[in-house]
């Protein structure tokens, strides 16, 4: 296997594994049992590249068909949900700390699935059109995560939490145009430093984008 290809993977499996923890962590914190758990750790997980795929044209989705990625979502979800159940006293004791990994996790999945989502659109023949190829990178990443907020019944977080799509779509524009001017490899560790960082730091300091609030009673 040519070294692009198995970096390319290696994004694809670390993208799976930290949205099937973040997805199931989400899912225990709401009280899930433990099919939802692993059905909404995969649904996080996997989402977000059937839509990518749905946007161009690719059916039945690549994670769907691949036996591997199916296996690592709903194992990666189970264990989990069993850790949770061992260490149970804990991951309800301390919800600061879980959050705290959910966050790290959820960062590692939004820049891996950002990355792989600009890379196979591009291999699909979208490279020129610089919006497009983008707005895949930004769908691939964020879309598991509203699936599994849409069917939980919570607001997703792309619309209300700490510059979480904001991340993304800075990493996007980072790999797609550092892609053009440097090797692959050193545009894929910026982008992963780019919206990690972004990620964590809004998490941490409470980052927000401007809203709009419902004025106080007087």
């Amino acid at each position: 296997m040519q070294t692009a290809s198995l970096i390319f993977e290696i994004i694809e499996f670390a993208g799976i594994t930290a949205f099937a923890i973040s997805g199931a962590m989400i899912s225990i914190v709401r009280k899930m049992d433990v099919f939802g758990v692993v059905f909404l750790g995969f649904i996080t997980a996997l989402g977000g590249g059937a839509f990518r795929d749905v946007f161009l044209g690719v059916f039945p989705p690549r994670n769907f068909c691949n036996a591997e990625h199916l296996f690592c979502a709903v194992v990666t979800s189970l264990c989990v949900f069993i850790v949770a159940k061992i260490f149970n006293n804990f991951f309800f004791n301390n919800y600061k700390k879980i959050n705290t990994i959910i966050n790290i996790f959820d960062a590692l999945g939004l820049a891996a699935f950002t990355i792989s989502g600009i890379r196979l659109t591009v291999e699909a023949g979208y490279g020129d059109h610089e919006f497009f190829t983008i707005f895949m990178g930004l769908l691939t990443a964020v879309g598991g995560g509203l699936l599994r907020d849409i069917m939980s019944k919570a607001t997703p977080l792309i619309f209300c939490k700490n510059v979480y799509a904001t991340a993304v779509l800075l990493g996007a524009i980072c790999y797609f145009f550092l892609g053009k001017i440097v090797p692959d490899l050193a545009a894929i560790l910026v982008t992963f430093v780019v919206v990690v960082a972004i990620r964590i730091l809004a998490a941490t300091f409470h980052w927000d984008l401007p809203k709009i609030e419902r004025p106080t009673q007087q």
